[in-house]
């Protein structure tokens, strides 16, 4: 995604490398050999920094390990594990707040259930004005995750603006978890499920809020999994078995090449899912979507995935701390490798928004719904964190040219010779010029006059509030 996410969907990167499947027996210790240990003493005695031990042998194992050549290899500290482990489950301490940054503001794009946030009364969509009574004026998300950290049990005031009032909040800091999943039904039958990360406990929340979903009448089903970086391996097989009856989750092959298959027996669904990936869909998501890809149950909509092939394994050391170690590769159910690959989706979508609402749409969904501000957009719900969609100019609202292309369902192009902006929709044509005041340019961004679209496409609606959000509504395939 191209905004900034604070406290949930941690990076990629990180837990791209996260991909653990159980332990194995504690690693022999074995002496160094005569040589090793003579230089060893001598850098002792007589290397001008006085090196230690210690020193020495934090060294000498990133020297093994960078040797091999394996991002996902790692020897953790008992401390570093801890956190390694905290950033597996999305525990931390803090207020569970998601802030987002449009024009210079920041804004809480998300509270997290049952947080200390939500206890205490702050909401989606509240600009930050202050925090324990220092501006917050012109500062970046990451200034203000400066200014709330602190410790457990510890109180902060969150100075915030909603609508036309000012508010202040004192919050406690605690432990926060972040849910491994969550969902919300869209409308029309389509149900969206939200899974952040393959914790520990993922299966069963997702199983959760997959039952909520049927219950509400699910008739299809959308599964993010963008910017999920992995995570337990036995919990993608858990889910892939509400959906695959008798099959593979993944061919794991080791250093040897034996094949273990990762066998999934369960259940089938009566209805279509879709699966949201992008550049950060790693390692366990990359296991799960392939699979349901190759058995025909699901369709994955976005960007390339990460691609993380690999499986790691958590070796305790006798002497201390843990030592992530890669011991397999592993293909999907029909041999397809996706180390250093990634997954190809059936429907190729850039940015998150489009990604979302080309999901609804492929899903069966025919009122598209979208609200638009404060560094968000609400689409039929389900909120994602994007700034610059819509702006006011001399009383006029305007809305990013290619977004509203795509609420309109229209091809857009640009009139070079003529400077016009140009939508096509079944064999009509509608212009827009920036030096007739219908569209704008900021910063090399095109906007169009909101109003045009609802002239030009009777099937879309908009409206703006006074709290300075515009939404838009499609209803063309509803007609």
């Amino acid at each position: 995604m191209s905004h900034f996410r604070i406290f949930r969907r941690f990076a990629a990167a990180v837990l791209a490398s996260a991909l653990a499947l159980g332990t194995l027996t504690a690693l022999p210790a074995s002496a160094s050999s005569a040589k090793a240990d003579e230089i060893r003493q001598l850098l002792e005695q007589y290397h001008i920094s006085k090196p230690t031990d210690e020193t020495l042998d934090d060294a000498a194992i990133d020297g093994m390990i960078d040797s091999l050549n394996d991002p996902y290899t790692e020897y953790f500290s008992e401390e570093q594990m801890k956190g390694f482990s905290n950033l597996l489950e999305q525990t931390f301490v803090g207020i569970g707040i998601v802030m987002t940054e449009d024009d210079k503001i920041v804004y809480i794009e998300d509270v997290i259930s049952g947080s200390p946030a939500q206890q205490a009364g702050l909401q989606p969509g509240d600009a930050i004005l202050s925090v324990d009574g220092v501006s917050m004026a012109g500062k970046t998300i990451a200034d203000v995750q400066r200014a709330s950290q602190g410790v457990e049990g510890t109180k902060v005031k969150f100075g915030v603006k909603r609508g036309e009032q000012k508010l202040l909040f004192q919050v406690v800091r605690q432990t926060v978890h972040m849910p491994a999943a969550s969902s919300k039904m869209m409308g029309d039958g389509v149900g969206y499920l939200d899974l952040d990360t393959f914790s520990s406990d993922a299966a069963s929340k997702f199983a959760k809020e997959l039952k909520q979903l049927e219950q509400q009448g699910l008739q299809s089903l959308i599964v993010d999994l963008r910017s999920n970086g992995g995570g337990y391996v036995d919990q993608a097989q858990l889910i892939a078995s509400q959906f695959i009856d008798d099959g593979v989750l993944a061919h794991l092959l080791d250093r040897d090449g034996n094949d273990t298959p990762l066998a999934v027996q369960g259940t089938t669904k009566p209805y279509p899912v879709w699966i949201l990936v992008n550049g950060g869909s790693a390692s366990a998501s990359e296991l799960l979507s392939g699979a349901l890809q190759d058995y025909g149950i699901a369709k994955l909509i976005g960007t390339k995935t990460y691609g993380k092939g690999v499986v790691q394994r958590l070796v305790p050391v006798p002497s201390g701390g843990t030592l992530k170690v890669t011991v397999q590769e592993y293909l999907t159910p029909n041999g397809n490798h996706v180390d250093k690959v990634g997954l190809q989706p059936d429907l190729v979508v850039e940015g998150s928004l489009e990604q979302l609402m080309a999901g609804f749409r492929a899903a069966g969904g025919r009122t598209l719904t979208l609200t638009l501000g404060k560094g968000s957009a609400v689409v039929n719900g389900v909120r994602v964190a994007q700034p610059g969609l819509v702006l006011k100019k001399n009383g006029v609202w305007y809305v990013r040219t290619k977004l509203g292309a795509n609420v309109a369902e229209a091809m857009l192009s640009y009139d070079a010779k003529a400077k016009q902006i140009v939508l096509l929709r079944d064999s009509a044509s509608f212009r827009a010029s920036v030096k007739d005041g219908q569209a704008i340019l900021v910063d090399g961004v095109s906007y169009l006059d909101v109003r045009l679209l609802a002239k030009w496409f009777g099937d879309v609606q908009w409206s703006a509030a006074g709290d300075g959000t515009v939404t838009l509504a499609d209803t063309a395939a509803a007609a």
